[in-house]
C-alpha cells in the first residue's frame, strides 16, 4: 500500500515538474524605476510594442522633433538644393540652443549638409534653414511637418517650431508622446538618407563658405555611437551583442532628456527605445540601454515560413480534368520577434488567417498572386505575405473554346447577318423569277392575238 502511495506521489511531481517546464517564462518589465519617465520598447519590423509606461501623456519632445523635421524633408526636398540663410533662422533658436555658428548671408551649403548638421549636432539652425528652404515659409512647413504626424499615426503630436526650442511663450504648445516618437522614428528608419545620417559618430563633409574656411568635425551628440556601438546581453546562458545602429538627443530644462535609440541584435531584430522626461542626465542612457537589454533578452526572431512553403491546395475551375489542382505557396520569408520560453527559443502564438477567391479559373501562371496569409497576434495583424501559384495551368479546349465565342461579341451579330443577306438574295431571286415569268406570258399573249386576228396569209 505504501509503495503504491509513493508510485502516485512519484509521478504527481514528475507531472508538475514536466507542467511548468512546459510553461513559456514570460518577461519581466524593464528595470526603470522612475515612474515620472515616458517610455516605449518598440519592434521596428512590425511597430508592436514589447514595453511602455506614460506612453500616451503628451510632453516636450526637445531635439526629437528634429526626427519630424528630417522626415518632411527627405520626402519633399532635393538633397543638392541649396540654402539660403536668414537672419531668423540663425537668431530664433531659442535660450541656449544647440548651434554650430552658421551666420545670416552664408552661402554654400546644400540641403544634404544641413539634414546632417541638424540630425548628428542637433543644430537649431539648421532645423530652421531647412524648413525655410523646403517650404516658401516656415509656417508652411509647420503644417508639413503636423499634416505627415497625422498620417504617420502620430495621433498626439503638435509641433510649432522645426527645432524642439520651447524657451518661449509661442513654444507653449509643442508637445508629442514616447508612442508617437516612436511611431514616427520607426518610419524614418525605413528612409536610407536618414537611416545613414543618425549612424554616423563624425560628419567631417562641411564645405568652406563665404564665411568660413573651414569646420571642425561635429560629432554625433549620442553618446552610445561613440568609440564602440555594440552592447552585452544574454540569452538562454549565451553571451550575445546587440548593435546601436543611430537615432536622435533631445534636451531643454522644461523637457528633459530625451532619448532615441534603435539597435540590431545577433538574430537580425531590431528595437527602438524610447525614453523622455528624465530629469537626471546620467539616467536617460541607462534606461535606454536597459530597455533594449529586456527587448533583446526576452525576445527574439523566429521564421514562420520559409518562401515556397505550401499553404493550401486548391481546384482551378475551366482546366484540364486531371491537371486542374493547384498548390498555393507563399511568395517569400517572414520572420518575427516571439516571446522567449524557458528554453530559449522563441514562443508560437500566431494565428493564420487565408485571403483567397472563392473561384480560381484556368488559365494560370507560375507565379501569379492569387491570395496572401496574414499573421495574427493577441487579435492583431503583425504581418502579410503573398500567396502565388506554384505552377501553370493551362485552359481546358472546350473552355478554351467557348472562351473564344465569349470574347467575340460581333460573331453573332456576323452570322445573323450573312443568313440574313443570304434570305434576301434569295428572295429577290424568286421575285425577279417571278416577274419575268410574268412578262414573258404577257409578251407571248399579244403574239398570239396579233396572228390570230391577222391571219397566216395577212
Amino acid at each position: 500500500m505504501k509503495k503504491g502511495l509513493l508510485e502516485l506521489l512519484y509521478l504527481f511531481v514528475i507531472t508538475i515538474l514536466s507542467f511548468t517546464l512546459a510553461v513559456p517564462v514570460y518577461a519581466k518589465s524593464p528595470d526603470i524605476p522612475d515612474e515620472e519617465t515616458c517610455y516605449v520598447l518598440m519592434d521596428a519590423k512590425t511597430g508592436r510594442i514589447f514595453a511602455e509606461q506614460n506612453a500616451d501623456k503628451q510632453i516636450r519632445p526637445a531635439s526629437l522633433t528634429k526626427i519630424l523635421t528630417a522626415i518632411v524633408a527627405l520626402e519633399n526636398g532635393d538633397l543638392q538644393q541649396e540654402m539660403k540663410v536668414s537672419q531668423e533662422a540663425v537668431y530664433d533658436i531659442g535660450r541656449g540652443g544647440m548651434n554650430i555658428g552658421i551666420m545670416a548671408g552664408e552661402t554654400g551649403f546644400t540641403l544634404e549638409n544641413m539634414l546632417n548638421v541638424m540630425l548628428i549636432k542637433s543644430a537649431n539652425e539648421a532645423a530652421n534653414i531647412i524648413a525655410e528652404n523646403v517650404a516658401s515659409s516656415r509656417r508652411e512647413y509647420m503644417d508639413m511637418m503636423n499634416r505627415r504626424a497625422k498620417e504617420l499615426g502620430a495621433t498626439n503630436t503638435y509641433f510649432v517650431n522645426p527645432s524642439g526650442k520651447d524657451t518661449e511663450k509661442e513654444d507653449a504648445d509643442h508637445f508629442t508622446t514616447a508612442r508617437d516618437i516612436a511611431v514616427m522614428a520607426r518610419h524614418a528608419m525605413t528612409i536610407p538618407e536618414f537611416r545613414k545620417i543618425v549612424a554616423t559618430e563624425y560628419y567631417e563633409d562641411l564645405p568652406a563658405t563665404n564665411k568660413h574656411d573651414k569646420w571642425d568635425p561635429l560629432r554625433n551628440t549620442n553618446k552610445l555611437l561613440w568609440y564602440d556601438n555594440t552592447y552585452p546581453y544574454t540569452v538562454s546562458g549565451k553571451e550575445c551583442e546587440y548593435t546601436v545602429t543611430g537615432m536622435k538627443t533631445g534636451y531643454t530644462a522644461a523637457a528633459g532628456n530625451n532619448l532615441v535609440i534603435s539597435a540590431t541584435g545577433e538574430d537580425g531584430m531590431e528595437l527602438i527605445a524610447v525614453v523622455m522626461h528624465v530629469m537626471t542626465a546620467n539616467k536617460v542612457y541607462g534606461y535606454a540601454t536597459e530597455l533594449l537589454r529586456y527587448g533583446f533578452e526576452n525576445y527574439s526572431m523566429q521564421k514562420l515560413t520559409d518562401a515556397g512553403s505550401t499553404v493550401k491546395s486548391v481546384i482551378v475551375e475551366e482546366a484540364a480534368v486531371n491537371d486542374n489542382i493547384l498548390d498555393l505557396v507563399t511568395g517569400s520569408e517572414f520572420s518575427i520577434a516571439l516571446p522567449v520560453q524557458s528554453d530559449g527559443t522563441a514562443g508560437n502564438d500566431i494565428e493564420t488567417r487565408l485571403d483567397i477567391p472563392n473561384v480560381i479559373k484556368a488559365p494560370v501562371r507560375k507565379g501569379d498572386v492569387i491570395g496572401t496569409v496574414e499573421y495574427i497576434s493577441d487579435g492583431k495583424a503583425i504581418g502579410k505575405v503573398d500567396l502565388i501559384a506554384a505552377r501553370t495551368i493551362s485552359k481546358a479546349p472546350v473552355a478554351a473554346a467557348q472562351d473564344t465565342e465569349a470574347e467575340d461579341p460581333g460573331l453573332e451579330s456576323h452570322y445573323s447577318y450573312t443568313v440574313l443577306g443570304i434570305l434576301l438574295a434569295a428572295s429577290g431571286f424568286v421575285i425577279l423569277r417571278t416577274i419575268l415569268k410574268k412578262i414573258s406570258r404577257r409578251v407571248n399573249k399579244k403574239k398570239y392575238e396579233y396572228r390570230y386576228y391577222r391571219g397566216p396569209n395577212s
